[in-house]
């Protein structure tokens, strides 16, 4: 005797019963299903809805009724989705026949697991179609569709209740969890298997199964109008593989959501809903032999309304001057419709009433005046539909009494971005709030006195009114942490309007407090007329959870350090917590303003925490050293060209170190007649010097020296050469010059012994096409402010190395002519012999440059550029800590000048400083923030970016935010 049905896995061994076939029923449908758990429920209701399994009545399931060998053929074939030819009249098999009035109908299907090599049969010639199914030919079936064959042959098993043969298929199905013991720790292999164990094994078969060959894209479709679903015929490596979507050759900006079966992904449309025409999701990631049909196409069509239904909860309207009736409109994909309510045409009574969309709930909105109907005997009927079209929906309203508030129903609370509590100071959440009146429907504001829509607030348990409850407006309940709570804890606020109440669950995190501080690692000296050195402290918090410097800050704000220095000058305020830096670069740290100790002297430091439940403190000492003063010139950058033709350019940039390594800018007055920085020029005529206005710098006036750019220009064949000599005791009988460093530029002739190549472009934005940049930055023609002397295009830069592998400085201008592969996607600018490529519309193209090489031969090169359409937003933001200028009272200056070296850094890597960051301040969304303005003065920002500086102000921080990124500033 066959012990079991003999698997042979192909890749078209699908589990087809998971298509989309609608055959209507469910578990619902039959009365011994209904106590099934969810998750049992949702496996019937796959298996029953795909149309493998029927009731054994219309309204009977046979949950426990056994399953005989024609019945499990059927199920088999179609589990698998093999072909089946229901017109076959005669079997292979002799006892297989279609006037089997009982098991007549499964003769296809048992022919189909034959002609598929799944069964040979139950003896020689035989199915055996009226036998039964026992549990261990399906845990073998179930095995074998996942292709787990061998590994069960290679198991063993000691069930007696489960046959020799079985034992290695059993423990392979339990371990895969496709079935499970009985109560007593066995299997009972030989009992039969029920209809319930074959609809949840082959359901969790499913969950696991991998065809075979290689991943296509079966299908792609709009499911949504920001959303498309695509699907695969087996699981994808989610962590390589990425789809992307175009409408003809233009990309579709999305956001990627993959399936837990990894078998298709959710594409939501960032920027534009699903419109008529033809897109194509393309898989991408993954090795090419693996994939076998990468693409998909589908045709979609505009968003449109199917359906109209009133929202409203009953037949009544209140009585009043604003009674709000509600409809909702669907699309075909069953969300709620997007079109505005000027599409819709609304009739009341008769009249013509306009819609609104309320742009929260999506709902269509229409308000009617009530007050002058009589309660209880006048009616309203009103009619909605889509102007043009023949969706509709009517409905006839009674007039009821006035309304009076008797529900009251709060929203979901959202916290901060980013954050699932409220830890901060001043950090707040909204709820939404809606008053129902006695017929169930919304109260709109204004329809009743305030005093009766008015809300009151408990909170439990009681905050200490850290916990501020209050309106933002009719529709929304803020709550907001004014204090430091002192534990983490769930509050609950209650919200009262008349005799009606919700309530909240807000979530608070205690602030972080310091139970524990450390000196942190300072790696530099503190000299003698040292002035703002900055050292770092470490804190942690009663769980050992290190503090961040904006808690450490925060701490010191709140007084809760003690810190006491000697032998050096610093804010001694607040117990000495006004010495730890708020804001900016060193937040969290202890500045020295000045170390006035004499050499070889003490600076003490005492940092501690007493509280009633700490008493902890730490002491650090810095032996001074001897006064900062010059000892060498480096190079501060790349190495400068050495060799340049005529026109071409190179810069130098150099700074001055001091005795321990570090830039030295300035130091104290008793050296400033020590040394200095001396910088000449030689072979002026071959090469011009820009930059210096001044050839010496003294000891206080290095800083000077440390930001010259000096640029030398290419004039004639020869050497020019710029020097700067580090001088000790300029002028004096023992002058020593303790480093010089130069650089030379060689121009020589116009030479055919040079190799060129354009500066790699790296992606670009989509600026052409994007509707947040200002029209004269698309300017392809001159202007003030055009596309080519802006920032969000790249200018071609063309280099030139000679044989020996040495930069050659080349005149810029050279280009004659460049053009685009597809200027839907970039485009170029030229003014006379430069070139801007600036981006249009998502996707890749070839930009190719003709220019002049030095002999005034021409060359070509092309290279590609990726223009994307993801929105422009900050990766770094950077600023100077610290700005030393005189405040007058009334000055009215740019924000971003209060910033030194404020730098936004986008990214695309485009770098904007200086005026750039007034020019693009809409386009990036910079805005400044003033806070700690002394006391008495007063600062303000306008909405253009200009800080008004009032009477009496000497200090204040300045912060600049830029896509949640900030810098901060001391001014004073």
């Amino acid at each position: 005797m066959k012990k079991t049905l003999s698997v042979v896995l192909t890749s078209a061994m699908a589990f087809s019963m998971f298509s989309a076939v609608a055959f209507g029923k469910t578990s619902a449908d039959f009365t011994d299903l209904k106590d099934l758990d969810a998750a049992t429920q949702t496996k019937f209701d796959a298996m029953i809805s795909a149309g493998i399994f029927d009731g054994v009545s219309d309204t009977t399931f046979g949950l426990k009724e056994e399953m005989n060998r024609a019945q499990f053929a059927k199920v088999a074939a179609l589990i698998m989705g093999l072909d089946v030819n229901k017109d076959l009249q005669t079997s292979s098999f002799t006892d297989v026949s279609v006037t089997d009035a009982a098991n007549g109908y499964a003769l296809p299907y048992i022919e189909a697991l034959k002609t598929a090599n799944v069964t040979d049969g139950y003896a020689e010639g035989q199915y055996n179609p009226a036998g039964k199914v026992t549990k261990e030919q399906l845990a073998t079936f179930l095995v074998r569709v996942l292709g787990k064959d061998a590994e069960a042959k290679a198991l063993t098993g000691t069930d007696a209740t489960v046959s020799g043969w079985a034992q290695g298929y059993v423990a392979e199905a339990l371990a895969l969890k496709l079935l499970t013991n009985n109560a007593d720790g066995t299997f009972g292999g030989i009992t039969n298997a029920t209809r319930d164990l074959l609809v949840t094994g082959a359901y969790e078969a499913k969950q696991q199964y991998v065809p075979a060959g290689q991943v296509s894209l079966t299908e792609a479709k709009a499911t949504g109008v920001q959303q498309v679903t695509v699907t695969f015929n087996k699981p994808v490596d989610t962590t390589k593989a990425t789809v992307a979507l175009t409408k003809g050759t233009a990309s579709v900006a999305t956001t990627a959501k993959f399936a837990d079966d990894k078998k298709s992904v959710v594409l939501t449309l960032t920027d534009v809903k699903v419109t008529e025409g033809e897109y194509t999701a393309t898989l991408s990631g993954l090795d090419t032999a693996s994939v076998a049909k990468a693409t998909a196409t589908f045709t979609a069509e505009n968003e449109k309304v199917t359906k109209l239904s009133f929202v409203n909860a009953g037949e009544y309207l209140a009585k009043s001057t604003k009674a709000l009736i509600k409809i909702k409109a669907e699309n075909q994909y069953g969300e709620t419709a997007t079109i505005n309510g000027g599409s819709y045409t609304a009739y009341v009574s008769g009249e013509t009433k306009s819609l609104t969309r309320n742009a929260d709930t999506g709902l269509l909105e229409m308000t009617l005046d009530t007050s002058a109907q009589q309660s209880e005997v006048s009616v309203i009927p009103v009619n909605v539909f889509l102007t043009n079209s023949s969706v509709s929906v009517q409905k006839t309203f009674k007039v009821g009494t006035e309304p009076y508030v008797t529900k009251v129903e709060l929203g979901t609370l959202k916290y901060p971005a980013g954050k699932t509590v409220l830890s901060s100071e001043g950090d707040y959440a909204e709820a939404s709030i809606a008053r129902y009146d006695q017929y169930g429907n919304v109260i709109p504001e204004g329809a009743i006195a305030t005093d009766r829509t008015d809300f009151t607030s408990v909170v439990t348990p009681y905050s200490y009114d850290a916990l501020k409850i209050t309106a933002t407006d009719y529709d929304t309940v803020k709550v907001t942490l004014e204090d430091a709570v002192e534990k983490a804890a769930d509050y609950t606020a209650t919200i009262y309007v008349g005799s009606s109440s919700a309530t909240l669950t807000v979530k608070v995190e205690s602030s972080k407090v310091a139970n524990k501080v450390e000196f942190g690692s300072y790696a530099g000296v503190l000299a003698h007329g040292d002035k703002d050195k900055y050292i770092p402290i470490v804190a942690y918090d009663a769980n050992g959870t290190q503090l961040t410097a904006q808690e450490i800050a925060d701490q010191a704000t709140a007084k809760r350090f003690s810190l006491s220095i000697s032998g050096a000058t610093t804010a001694t305020g607040n117990n000495g917590n006004d010495a730890i830096v708020k804001t900016g670069e060193h937040k969290g740290q202890i500045k020295i303003s000045s170390v006035d100790a004499s050499v070889n002297s003490v600076v003490f430091m005492n940092l501690g925490i007493y509280s009633s439940n700490v008493q902890t403190n730490v002491q650090q000492s810095f032996t001074i050293q001897e006064a900062r003063k010059p000892e060498t010139i480096v190079l501060d950058g790349d190495k400068p060209a050495q060799k340049a033709i005529v026109g071409g350019e190179t810069t130098i940039k150099w700074f001055v170190k001091d005795q321990y390594g570090e830039k030295l800018d300035s130091t104290i007055s008793d050296y400033a007649n020590d040394y200095k920085v001396e910088v000449t020029v030689t072979g002026s005529t071959y090469a011009s010097l820009t930059g210096l206005d001044a050839n010496e710098f003294s000891a206080t006036e290095l800083a000077g020296f440390n930001k010259k750019e000096l640029k030398l220009t290419a004039l004639a064949t020869g050497t020019a050469k710029v020097e700067a000599k580090l001088i000790q005791n300029p002028g004096k009988t023992n002058e020593n010059v303790l480093k010089s460093v130069d650089s030379s530029m060689e121009v020589i002739a116009n030479s055919t012994d040079l190799t060129y190549s354009i500066k790699p472009v790296t992606d670009m934005y989509a600026t052409l096409d994007s509707s947040v940049v200002a029209d004269k930055e698309k300017q392809l023609t001159t202007g003030t402010e055009w596309a080519f002397n802006g920032s969000l295009g790249r200018k071609l830069v063309i280099k030139a190395i000679n044989s020996s592998g040495d930069e050659v400085a080349i005149p810029a201008g050279r280009v004659i002519s460049a053009a685009s592969s597809d200027q839907n996607i970039a485009k170029v600018v030229q003014d006379s012999g430069d070139v801007v490529v600036i981006g249009n519309k998502a996707g890749t193209a070839t930009i190719t440059v003709v220019y002049t090489t030095a002999d005034g031969s021409a060359e070509d090169k092309s290279f590609t550029v990726n223009v994307k359409a993801d929105a422009i937003t900050a990766a770094t933001v950077t600023a100077d800590a610290t700005n030393d200028i005189a405040l007058t009272a009334g000055t009215v200056v740019d924000a971003y000048t209060l910033l030194p070296n404020l730098k936004v850094v986008d990214n695309y890597g485009v770098e904007y400083t200086d005026v750039e960051l007034a020019r693009y301040a809409d386009l990036l969304g910079i805005q400044y923030v003033v806070t700690d303005v002394n006391t008495g003065g007063t600062v303000s920002v306008g909405a253009n970016g200009k800080v008004t500086i009032g009477a009496g102000v000497t200090e204040f921080n300045i912060k600049a935010v830029v896509s949640g990124k900030t810098a901060t500033t001391l001014v004073n």
